[in-house]
């Protein structure tokens, strides 16, 4: 299609821009869109006149049934992009102040009673804490065992009544289940410091436990999942963008909200490693509802095991609970030694403040007849337009798009479930319904639309001077557009963050600048564009010879400063293939599971979990206590941290690594080839006699002996996908043609 300036008119440059904006969206694979549920009920209006035209808007008294659906709906938004974070990374900064908000909310409503829960441990100590957590054992045995006594004297069930209602609350609860897991999801990365390795793997290990250690049959999503087939068969999994749409009812706030919070809390660990511990501190103690909910999901015929599983694996001797409780202790002790007093008494202050995020965002729905007495009232349509501006912008298009509907579109490209013909029928945006959708899906349509940032939005550039579409919109039309952009960030349904700032008495630190000051050697996450003169914007290594590379020599001399920088880089790797719970029910997933366990010194996988066995281990060595060995030996300092070991030996293809491992959807078969790759070096530097002691070379045979196990398995599942096989070995020729340079 040519441009030819004045030749277009009004109408056309209308459609050009409709036409690109939806055509743009289906290349990125943006398919988020929402719907109205419910049936047909025309709202109360109040009449408005703005820029000398009547607009319909909502009427005050339902402004709060608006802000309500606003949040809710901005909540199902994160929930789905957090779990596909490498096409959304650009929400970060939003997640980040919605993490702060829901800290400040949870944290001002708890400090209401300051001597009640975790606040009434003003002071922190080890005793404290663990009488702390006795009483609230206690207090839970005993509503248990009254519960028990109401029941032995013919008392009704108290979670659902009925096997309807049983499964009402089965569906309600998925948002939460389907993340079982996610708060500790980006914790234990190689961005860790080292001195802080021991008390991240102890809350992995928690994480691995929950993914089943690698056991499909073991995993509390893949569990959950199969309960959830027994009740609605086909129901979409949690990561799936279909789980979200309103038809499906789920529809229960708070739900969403403490879904949403699990997902949030683990995101930053760098940042948030105190509320991480604190959060992980309340979630894996025993809840009430847990043992009510498996004593009547059975009475009514439901398989109860996921939760039959929760009572036991998270016990307070052995279990997830011990663990928590080991993991802050041990943290705490070691910011005492480090840092002194003052700093645990701060530290605590943000362990508790992640405890309280937990236990103010209740993850068990309440069934209907326990909030009323009545039947639930029925799902009423959202009031749309929701704004003043909202409903400009509707008038706005109508009128593009009426002028504009004698342009035909043979494009088969479809957005929000309609053809882009059909959003331009002369009926196409006169329904809310239609309406609703249609402004929904554009804010959504990133980079054409950035939410609350008009200024970065590739719309507003195209519709001013030198734009390919200026001239289609007036000063007017364009000036709401861009107040539309800017009013679609979080700010206006989120709390204020200020009082979590002040509980944890810090001065307050905006998303904007948290971003702006981000190194990928050191923080989580980071998403940043890989260098021009990149490696892999050279050619890679030939598809077509896809045999194992030689042996290494070992026999020739190692050049350290190139291994050093490779060695304790390579482990982040496969690190993002196991953040979201939801993506871990496959069986590629499982085999990396097992290799990251293998990586970072867990045992071999039992038929039984580890619990506190693997807390109490004491010699628990990995690659990274591996590598420290081996800059010990050679006589360097011993490096802090990842950026140490890159700063003193830099390495462009350690920082190349660090950049494809935040992408492990695009380069599922470049990163597992490269970590095959790397199982050649882990053979290698076994056998030498001069890197390690013998002690130390067994363990490191065994880690690779079990890394390419899996690597193995996941090799034979990539056989199905062709382009993903050829990816593997591209990635693993790539990887042995830089190790192999650190053999002289």
């Amino acid at each position: 299609m040519e441009w030819v300036g004045s030749a277009f008119t009004s109408s056309t440059a209308t459609f050009v821009l409709l036409f690109t904006i939806f055509t743009f969206v289906a290349r990125q694979r943006v398919k988020i869109s929402f719907y109205i549920r419910g049936k047909e009920r025309k709202p109360q209006f109040q009449r408005i006149v703005s820029h000398k035209k009547e607009i319909n808007v909502p009427s005050r008294q339902s402004q709060h049934d608006v802000k309500t659906q606003n949040s809710m709906q901005l909540h199902k938004e994160l929930y789905y992009k957090l779990q596909h974070l490498e096409e959304h990374h650009n929400i970060l900064p939003q997640a980040r102040d919605v993490l702060i908000s829901l800290l400040s909310e949870t944290l001002e409503q708890a400090c209401k009673t300051p001597d009640a829960g975790i606040l009434s441990i003003e002071h922190y100590s080890r005793d404290a804490l663990f009488k702390f957590q006795q009483q609230e054992d206690n207090k839970i045995m005993d509503m248990w065992e009254k519960y028990l006594a109401r029941r032995k004297a013919k008392g009704p069930r108290e979670m659902f009544a009925t096997r309807e209602e049983a499964k009402w609350w089965i569906l309600q609860s998925s948002p939460v289940k389907y993340v079982d897991g996610a708060w500790l999801g980006h914790i234990n990365k190689i961005t860790t410091p080292f001195e802080l390795r021991r008390v991240a793997k102890h809350a992995w290990q928690v994480l691995s436990e929950e993914l089943g250690d690698g056991d499909l049959e073991k995993n509390h999503v893949y569990l959950y999942h199969r309960l959830m087939e027994t009740v609605e068969p086909g129901f979409p999994t949690g990561d799936n963008i279909d789980y979200i749409h309103p038809r499906h009812g789920l529809n229960e706030h708070g739900v969403w909200k403490a879904a949403l919070g699990q997902l949030l809390i683990s995101l930053f660990p760098t940042q948030f490693l105190p509320e991480i511990i604190g959060f992980n501190m309340h979630y894996e103690a025993m809840a009430l509802e847990t043992l009510k909910v498996s004593k009547e999901l059975k009475e009514l015929g439901y398989d109860p095991y996921y939760f039959v599983l929760h009572i036991s694996i998270d016990n307070a001797d052995s279990g997830h609970t011990a663990i928590a409780l080991e993991t802050a202790v041990e943290y705490l002790d070691l910011i005492r030694k480090r840092d002194g007093d003052a700093a645990v008494e701060h530290t605590w202050k943000r362990i508790q403040a992640g405890y309280i995020l937990s236990k103010g965002l209740p993850t068990a729905p309440v069934c209907p007849r326990f909030k009323k007495p009545a039947a639930a009232p029925p799902v009423e349509k959202e009031i749309f337009p929701r704004s003043l501006l909202e409903a400009e912008l509707i008038r706005i298009f109508k009128a593009k798009a009426a002028v504009s509907q004698k342009i035909h579109c043979n494009s088969r490209i479809k957005f929000g479930g309609q053809t882009i013909a059909e959003w331009l029928a002369p009926n196409g945006l006169e329904s809310q319904q239609q309406q609703m959708e249609f402004l929904d899906a554009l804010g959504n349509a990133e980079p054409w639309v950035f939410k609350g940032d008009s200024g970065k939005s590739r719309l507003m550039k195209e519709l001013a001077w030198q734009g390919r579409m200026f001239g289609s919109f007036t000063q007017s039309e364009t000036l709401a557009l861009k107040q539309w952009i800017d009013s679609l960030g979080a700010s206006k349904t989120v709390p204020n963050p200020k009082f979590y700032w002040s509980f944890i008495n810090e001065p307050e630190i905006s998303s904007n600048k948290a971003f702006n000051r981000l190194d990928i050697r050191v923080h989580h996450p980071v998403f940043a564009q890989l260098p021009v003169d990149s490696i892999l914007s050279q050619p890679l290594p030939s598809t077509t010879h896809l045999s194992r590379a030689p042996e290494i020599d070992i026999k020739a001399p190692t050049s350290l400063e190139m291994l050093f920088p490779l060695w304790f880089t390579h482990p982040c790797l496969l690190e993002h293939f196991i953040c979201v719970p939801a993506q871990t029910t496959t069986p590629m997933a499982c085999s990396v599971i097992r290799l990251l366990r293998a990586q970072s010194g867990f045992a071999p996988e039992d038929a039984v979990v580890a619990g506190m066995d693997e807390v109490r281990r004491k010699e628990s060595t990995g690659l990274v206590e591996l590598g420290l060995e081996m800059i010990k030996a050679a006589g360097f300092i011993e490096p802090t941290c990842l950026k140490d070991v890159l700063e003193t030996w830099r390495s462009d293809f350690g920082l190349l690594m660090l950049h494809l491992c935040k992408r492990p959807v695009e380069n599922t078969g470049l990163l597992l080839g490269l970590a095959m790759a790397f199982v050649d070096l882990h053979d290698a530097v076994a056998l030498s006699p001069t890197l390690l002691p013998a002690k130390s070379r067994r363990i490191l045979h065994d880690i690779a002996k079990r890394e390419r196990e899996n690597l193995d398995l996941c090799l034979r599942d990539l056989e199905t996908t062709p382009p993903r096989f050829l990816d593997f070995w591209r990635g693993y020729h790539l990887g042995r043609a830089e190790i192999d340079r650190c053999f002289i």
